[in-house]
């Protein structure tokens, strides 16, 4: 998760993180050190994610460190000249209106209007998940950072199975309830670093920071097994037996530029629709989990429902 994430979790907590970082609160020792320790690190990244927190707009790093020295010099000034306090925001809006002109007519908005706002533009009316756009900026966030600081990361491109039957059959009613279930269902497995989005239609894109293609099988093994596993009841009390199919690209191996990256897991989704859906596949690998195949050999052997490429406890476990 980057930090300008932890910061908006911050604030929905009330906590006015920007106030904190701008010496406006004073925290307790205790209340600093789990402050920071939720934070983690804090890189050279973490002044363009309060800039972009404060201004709703991404500089660069040197500028975004700049522009943060400057709103805190200024705030003092302010507060030398005013004989009293003045909160960060506040010194901001004369700064960067005034001595460092980079807001044109700024508006006043408080937080509840703001989060609607914000809401609004980022995130898909109908499943709740991060709309396109959002999803695209969080990738190419993710690509910057890792290649910044080294390390991997992996997409899955996820496609619901027979969705045009569905439509066809039940009506667009029908499809959209299958939509918004198995995208919470989705949401609900992934960990709070990682990213998910509606790319577009039924698919889905999700990433995972710090995962191996072959570790996030783990992820989309499971993801599949729940979706097979538990029929979805749509708005005419009927159910809907549904599946998945995903493709699976890792950064750098299957892609170093965003659209790579995607072009990549695409071509896995294809490869795993075409090996009878209800399948996962890694780009440039030839093999596929059928979900099919597995059924028959649990039908023979009274396995249980998980599918057999993923341990049951242990570590495996702990990845959702």
């Amino acid at each position: 998760m980057s930090h300008l994430q932890k910061f908006r979790d911050l604030e929905a907590q009330g906590i006015d993180i920007l106030a904190i970082l701008a010496g406006d609160r004073i925290l307790e020792d205790r209340q600093l050190e789990v402050l920071l320790e939720n934070l983690g690190p804090l890189g050279e990244e973490y002044h363009r994610d309060l800039i972009e927190l404060l201004t709703h707009r991404r500089f660069e790093v040197a500028e975004a460190q700049g522009l943060w020295k400057g709103i805190v010099r200024h705030k003092r000034k302010m507060e030398r000249a005013l004989g009293r306090e003045v909160g960060v925001r506040v010194a901001a809006a004369d700064y960067l209106t005034n001595r460092r002109p980079l807001i044109e007519s700024p508006r006043i908005v408080g937080r509840p209007e703001m989060e609607r706002l914000i809401s609004q533009v980022s995130r898909d009316p109908l499943t709740g998940l991060l709309n396109r756009r959002s999803i695209d900026d969080a990738l190419r966030l993710e690509m910057q950072r890792t290649r910044r600081y080294g390390g991997v990361f992996t997409v899955l491109l996820i496609d619901l199975d027979h969705f045009k039957a569905i439509n066809d059959e039940q009506g667009h009613i029908a499809g959209d309830f299958a939509l918004v279930e198995i995208s919470r269902r989705i949401e609900a497995a992934c960990r709070e670093t990682d990213s998910v989005g509606r790319w577009g239609g039924d698919e889905l894109l999700v990433i995972l920071p710090q995962t191996e293609p072959r570790d996030a099988r783990i992820l989309s093994g499971r993801l599949r097994h729940d979706v097979r596993h538990r029929p979805i009841l749509l708005h005419n009390e009927e159910f809907w037996d549904a599946t998945i199919s995903i493709g699976i690209a890792g950064y750098p191996e299957h892609g170093t530029v965003a659209q790579e990256l995607v072009d990549s897991a695409s071509g896995a989704l294809r490869a795993a629709k075409g090996a009878g859906r209800d399948a996962e596949a890694i780009a440039g690998v030839s093999g596929f989990d059928r979900g099919k195949i597995a059924t028959k050999r649990r039908q023979l052997f009274e396995e249980d429902a998980v599918p057999d490429d993923q341990p049951e406890g242990g570590a495996g476990e702990s990845r959702i």
